[in-house]
């Protein structure tokens, strides 16, 4: 049995696998197990959509012909949501140690991952969908009672492109996100190093803060600090934090905080260590206290 502290413990396993082959290895083949298991997510989700639509663009005595595989709508499901939280987890665990950091991702995020699988599962199963009788009008061969088709299922019909489409262009979207927030998370970074060489690093009073809970494993944290300037002036700021539940602080602890003495107004150049830890990459950016 093991009495180390699990913070250090957690230290020790990042730093023995940071930028490792294998760690890197691992990270992407958990990846691409991911992407497999959300591909199966998108293609359960594509027979399921079908079911709506051949239900209004045909009628019920029409064409039904599918290629997609029944069975696959009603197993595809809660293996592709399972499959998702057995190689997420595994892929976070194992790109947190190649990287050597928890509170980002490398190559690409968990988000990206499911909507690519969506978007390609989606329209893998849209291949297969069944065609309608008649573009426009849903066709009766038995009674002759044709109906024209309604909005409804002229969205329907076109889920053909925008289903998929939709999925990738949410792709699209979380890749530039991610994007523009490692500019953001590298540019932070460089001003909290200057800030810790030439600024003024002193302690901030917890005024606000959510109480742990216990079932959670980690906890998004909005707090407020308080803390003074070099002329004695208090200063209110706030941040939200994505933290383990252990390290959320109480409110009247204290907790690391830098500032530039040139302008102690400033937010941009204002960042609140909410862990308690000293390094640049423990500091987060924070705004003015409403």
């Amino acid at each position: 049995m093991s009495l180390v502290d699990p913070q250090e413990a957690a230290r020790r396993d990042y730093a023995r696998h940071r930028g490792t082959a294998s760690a890197l290895i691992a990270t992407i083949c958990f990846g691409v197990l991911a992407l497999a298991a959300a591909t199966v997510l998108g293609f359960a989700v594509g027979g399921v959509f079908e079911q709506l639509r051949v239900m209004s663009i045909n009628s019920v005595f029409g064409s039904w012909e599918t290629e997609t595989p029944i069975a696959f709508r009603a197993w595809g499901l809660p293996l592709g949501i399972l499959g998702l939280i057995v190689t997420l987890g595994l892929y976070g665990t194992w790109n947190h140690r190649y990287s050597g950091r928890s509170d980002f991702f490398v190559i690409v995020g968990p988000l990206t991952i499911v909507l690519a699988g969506l978007a390609v599962g989606t329209w893998l199963a849209s291949t297969m969908w069944a065609a309608p009788d008649a573009v426009g009008v849903a066709v009766d061969p038995v009674f002759g009672q044709n109906e024209t088709w309604g909005i409804g299922a002229w969205v329907l019909y076109a889920g053909t492109w925008w289903l998929p489409g939709l999925f990738a262009l949410l792709t699209v979207l979380s890749l530039i996100g991610r994007v523009l927030a490692a500019r953001r998370r590298e540019r932070n970074g460089r001003v909290v190093e200057q800030l810790l060489a030439r600024g003024v690093r002193t302690e901030a009073e917890i005024t606000q803060a959510p109480l742990p809970e216990p079932s959670a494993s980690r906890m998004i944290a909005p707090l407020v600090a308080r803390f003074s300037d070099s002329e004695g002036v208090s200063r209110w700021v706030a941040c939200t934090a994505a933290l383990r539940t252990q390290d959320v602080p109480a409110v009247g602890a204290r907790r690391p905080l830098v500032f530039d003495p040139a302008d102690p107004g400033d937010v941009q150049r204002i960042f609140l260590s909410p862990a308690g830890g000293t390094d640049p990459s423990s500091f987060e950016p924070v705004r003015a206290a409403q």
